[in-house]
């Protein structure tokens, strides 16, 4: 738990964090204390990653603009963890993947606390719990071979835009006409016959065919095949670093894995977000948030029309 003087204006690196931001960050560092109690207790490998294990190592803590909390784990760990967690998280916490709620197509997880709001504003009318959340990852051993690598992706893309269309199919032609007529007589017919929760199987399954002893770099292959690849022995050790108040597993070769990702790590470059502007709101539910914002259609439209 933070202390009383968490929630204090802030200055890192010469950024300012102000006390809404460490509301947030609050109740981030809330879900990942839940997370990892979970995990320890079911001998569950994670470490934290990207911008997170950066600010742990550079600030022991968040990076002053970042907004969330990001941690991976290996597939064998990930899929324990998918089998447990409805048993597991309870309210205010809920544990989100694609199985979960059809709409939510991601290829990673999420844990939300449902008393809250983070709101991505392109997806203002998907309807999933949108409370303030920390994603797990999962990271897939890669094919060595090339020609492998190739057609394993040409077959995830293939499951992946099917899997978009099940779960949205109005949105999924919105901005695209002709592939609406080349694609919607045989992508009905398709979907008519195979159940959202069996495709997404099917697509994780394809990555499950990847064998530790056969590969020798890790990558989070469900959330985007393209992702940087990583030797799997940067995390044949574990260290515990300091994150705010918290002490949480990182990979002992953590430095390698930073200066593959960021270069001179250590020099701060103020960047934005992979997610874009968030809608937090640490004092209520998500679906009471969405109801009013889409109640709202000039606020809607100035969300739409932001570059």
């Amino acid at each position: 738990m933070v202390q009383k003087d968490f929630f204090n204006e802030e200055v890192r690196s010469g950024y300012t964090i102000t006390p809404a931001m460490k509301k947030v960050w609050a109740c981030e560092l809330n879900l990942l204390e839940e997370f990892f109690a979970v995990c320890n207790k079911h001998g569950l490998r994670f470490w934290i990653d990207s911008g997170t294990l950066l600010g742990a190592i550079r600030h022991k803590g968040f990076i002053p603009w970042d907004d969330d909390i990001d941690v991976v784990m290996f597939r064998e760990d990930y899929d324990k963890l998918v089998s447990i967690a409805a048993s597991e998280f309870k309210k205010p916490y809920i544990f989100q993947t694609a199985y979960t709620e059809k709409q939510f197509v991601r290829g990673h997880a999420q844990l939300r606390d449902t008393r809250t709001t983070a709101i991505i504003p392109l997806e203002i009318y998907k309807d999933f719990n949108q409370g303030i959340f920390i994603d797990i990852f999962v990271m897939d051993y890669v094919p060595d071979d090339e020609k492998e690598q190739i057609k394993q992706e040409w077959r995830a893309h293939r499951l992946r835009d099917k899997l978009e269309f099940r779960a949205n199919p109005l949105r999924y032609f919105m901005n695209d006409k002709e592939r609406l007529l080349q694609s919607i007589r045989y992508k009905i017919k398709y979907f008519t016959k195979k159940s959202f929760n069996r495709l997404y199987k099917r697509y994780e399954d394809l990555f499950r065919q990847n064998l530790a002893s056969e590969c020798t770099c890790v990558a989070s292959l469900a959330w985007l095949y393209s992702s940087t690849r990583r030797d799997k022995h940067y995390y044949d050790e574990t260290i515990y670093v300091d994150f705010e108040h918290l002490k949480m597993p990182a990979p002992k070769e953590y430095d390698k894995l930073l200066t593959a990702q960021y270069g001179d790590y250590m020099t701060p470059v103020k960047g934005t977000t992979f997610h874009g502007e968030i809608i937090f709101d640490p004092d209520t539910p998500s679906d009471v948030s969405i109801r009013m914002i889409r109640k709202d259609k000039r606020r809607i439209k100035e969300m739409f029309n932001k570059k």
